[in-house]
């Protein structure tokens, strides 16, 4: 069953997601800052499991909290980004994955998706 297929017949398949875009299983280092949820600036060096058209899924070592603002830049270059924490996966107690949305989307990444419109 395709993303259509699931829209127009309304039906629940389970273990079936249907995304708002595509992901890209891709690692790109990226810098992250912020405050983490005890009030302590920090900037960390990390990389991407998946991005998207809105976002990514990152790793970290901070205690995040959901809805926080993160800045976000690739290693090798100088431009930040604005993010919002949307959810987050602990391995243990201070460590996991991070799920990010962009405040504003755009193709920051520079990864395409076929038939992709980033405005």
């Amino acid at each position: 069953m395709d993303d259509e297929e699931a829209r127009q017949g309304g039906v629940e398949v389970k273990g079936y997601a249907i995304r708002r875009s595509p992901r890209a299983l891709v690692s790109i280092p990226v810098v992250i800052k912020g405050t983490d949820k005890h009030g302590y600036s920090f900037e960390e060096d990390t990389h991407t499991f998946q991005v998207s058209k809105y976002g990514a899924c990152i790793f970290s070592i901070h205690e995040l909290e959901e809805n926080s603002m993160l800045q976000l830049r690739l290693k090798s270059s100088e431009h930040w980004s604005n993010l919002r924490v949307v959810w987050i996966s602990r391995e243990n107690e201070t460590m996991g994955h991070v799920g990010i949305e962009f405040v504003q989307s755009t193709n920051f990444f520079g990864v395409s998706f076929q038939g992709d419109d980033w405005a």
